[in-house]
């Protein structure tokens, strides 16, 4: 007997009917019709989602910044302490392992300590930079003697520019003459809202000190499962471990870059060498542009206190050297390639915060660029950035 399975016949009826095949054919190419323009716009749609989050993400920026803008004299006082309270971290942490110091007295010991070392250094060199300061007119005209012979064809042109100005000018006008302030009552003005602003950044960077992992804590309540706990202690640890790391390393590379330049200053019989050491050591906190007005300052003091071309010039020349050595070997070796930085990102860096907030932000722009980055590091969402703001020069290393 044959066992084989019996054909449908309605199967048998579409098999031999061939308008039924025809239109088989067509629904399964209506089908694949329909499938390929749903992926189509589904591609397209995540291109504009991706389009419409970079725009919501610039917009975000241009508010940040405006924000930034209009509260600077809050936000400055508080960026300000949040880099100091890294930078002592350390050693208050130090405090509370080594000795089980509590972590309120080692903050209030360690703050204190800074607040006495910084005091003796603004009184060791309160009277050097008051001398350089009373000096300066006499500087510049000495500096305008030395030249006058390049600037005399400029005075020609002053001199005949301000005879037309006259001829042009009504017999009856009169010269209104504005008296500025000076330097003192300029100083008598803002010292208490300086006073006031120091002692709020005190009190902030004490705060930040004593709580020490009270907001790591709290962050960790916050966080809904073990896994994100887990994922926000590691996180926020490395990042303010190397914040704190790199904060500390280039304090320390500056302060050498100051002692090397006040050991140079001296050699060389610059007056007060002390002073433009304690000059290059703050300034270099500003890529680029602290060395470069510590170098235009001590052009200056070349200028007035040699007399040969040669001997002047080497004052600055001196300090770039150093300034080379310190940036292109002593930082690269210490902190390593992972934090170098693009010189284009840096440079628009510093003119977007000086714009900001003036001279405390050119100072502020680099540790709080590099601290950036490493935030950048260590979140995933942010690692293309991170590529962007990196020197293309060193390839990026993992964390």
């Amino acid at each position: 007997m044959n066992d084989a399975p019996a054909i449908p016949a309605a199967n048998i009826r579409v098999a031999a009917d061939p308008a039924a095949l025809a239109s088989f054919g067509k629904m399964d190419a209506q089908a694949a019709h329909e499938t390929a323009p749903t992926a189509e716009r589904f591609t397209r749609r995540r291109s504009d989602l991706r389009s419409l989050k970079r725009g919501v993400l610039a917009i975000l920026g241009l508010l940040v910044l405006g924000v930034c803008y209009l509260a600077q004299e809050i936000l400055v006082p508080l960026v300000l302490a949040l880099l100091l309270s890294l930078l002592l971290s350390p050693v208050v942490t130090l405090l509370e392992r080594a000795i089980r110091m509590p972590r309120v007295m080692g903050s209030v010991l360690t703050l204190a300590a800074a607040v006495a070392v910084v005091i003796f250094g603004a009184i060791s060199l309160a009277q050097p930079g008051q001398q350089w300061i009373a000096h300066a007119p006499a500087t510049m005209q000495t500096i305008e003697q030395r030249f006058r012979s390049f600037r005399e064809p400029i005075r020609q042109a002053q001199e005949a520019s301000k005879k037309i100005e006259e001829l042009t000018q009504p017999v009856t006008a009169q010269t209104v003459v504005s008296v500025q302030p000076s330097l003192l009552a300029n100083m008598a003005t803002n010292m208490p809202r300086a006073l006031g602003e120091i002692a709020a950044v005190l009190l902030l960077v004490y705060f930040f000190l004593s709580s020490g992992d009270g907001f790591l804590r709290r962050m960790v309540e916050i966080a809904p499962t073990l896994t994100d706990k887990k994922v926000v202690v590691s996180i926020a640890r490395d990042v303010q471990g190397e914040m704190s790391r790199y904060l500390v390393m280039v304090s320390l590379i500056n302060f050498g870059l100051g002692v090397a330049t006040a050991v140079a200053m001296a050699l060389m019989g610059v007056p007060n060498p002390l002073l433009w050491g304690a000059v290059a050591a703050v300034l270099n906190f500003a890529p680029y542009v602290g060395p470069a007005c510590t170098g235009l300052v001590l052009a200056l003091v070349g200028f007035t206190t040699f007399e040969t071309l040669g001997h002047a010039l080497a004052v600055p020349g001196v300090f770039f050297l150093l300034a080379s050595i310190e940036g292109q070997l002593i930082t690269p070796t210490i902190l390593g390639r992972r934090l170098s930085l693009d010189p284009t990102i840096v440079f628009v860096w510093l003119l977007v915060w000086g714009w900001l907030w003036g001279a405390i932000g050119i100072l502020l722009a680099g540790p709080l660029l590099a601290c950036f980055r490493i935030i950048c590091q260590h979140v995933s969402s942010l690692h293309s950035v991170c590529v962007l703001i990196g020197d293309s020069a060193t390839p990026d290393q993992g964390h």
